[in-house]
This record gives C-alpha cells, structure tokens and sequence, in this order.
C-alpha cells in the first residue's frame, strides 16, 4: 500500500475531530459558559485524543509523500492555529478563576479560528485529492 493513500484519510479525522468541536462542543461553552468545566488535556473525552495521533501523523505524511505545496501550505497554516488555539486559549477554559465572560470571548475566539482551520483542512484535503488524479510523468 502506498503511504500517499494514507495522507486523505488522516486529514479527514482530523477535520472531522475539528468539526465536531464546532458543530458540539463550542456551541455548549457559548450557550454555558462555566469557568473550569472543561476536562483535562488527557483526561477521558478530551479533545486532544482527535489530533494527537492523526494531526502530526497526516502532516507528516504529506510531506513524505509530496503533497502539493498548497496542500503543505494549507496544512502549516492549521497546524500552527491549532497550536495556538490549544496553548493560548483552551488553558482558559480549564481555569476556574476566570469569569463567565472571559470563557465566553474565548469561546467565540475559539469558534472562529476553529473554523479557519476547518476550511484550511478541508482545502488540503481537496488540494491532496485533486493532486492525486493528475498524471504525473515518470
């Protein structure tokens, strides 16, 4: 099995995982924004389980098996507001010294860049796709 068939999948758990927070879990932060109700980094239904095998794995993978570069550039953009997101804002929402509203700007926040990230995914996924029908010489 080739390693480039790998890539697609991959980055389809990985947006799958981003969209779910968007479509569930940021939705119930914005309706109840309680300071400290989120679990732990690697507690049981944490999200970081979504991407820590599948994000860096798929990454990884494309640059093995030469995505396109706007796929790559696609997927560096995610990757690094990815990071971002869960070292600068998701510790807010663990923190149950913060107010309501502060969980709630972050929350919003979140949203928004979760969503560029959703779209950046989703574009080196078609990107990677489109790539791969292509022929290529030899």
């Amino acid at each position: 099995m080739r390693l480039s068939r790998l890539v697609v999948p991959l980055l389809s758990m990985w947006l799958f995982g981003n969209l779910y927070e968007q479509v569930v879990w940021n939705p119930q932060v914005l309706a109840d924004p309680r300071p400290g109700s989120v679990v732990g980094a690697f507690e049981a239904g944490s999200p970081v389980f979504y991407y820590l095998p599948w994000a860096p794995l798929s990454v990884v993978l494309a640059v093995v098996t030469r995505a396109p570069l706007t796929a790559l550039g696609c997927l560096a953009v995610a990757l690094v507001t990815k990071v971002l997101l869960i070292t600068q804002v998701n510790p807010v929402f663990r923190d149950p010294a913060v107010t309501r509203e502060v969980v709630h700007d972050h929350a919003v926040l979140w949203a928004f860049a979760n969503g560029f990230v959703i779209v950046a995914v989703a574009a080196a996924i078609l990107l990677t796709q489109r790539d791969r029908r292509r022929p290529h010489p030899a």
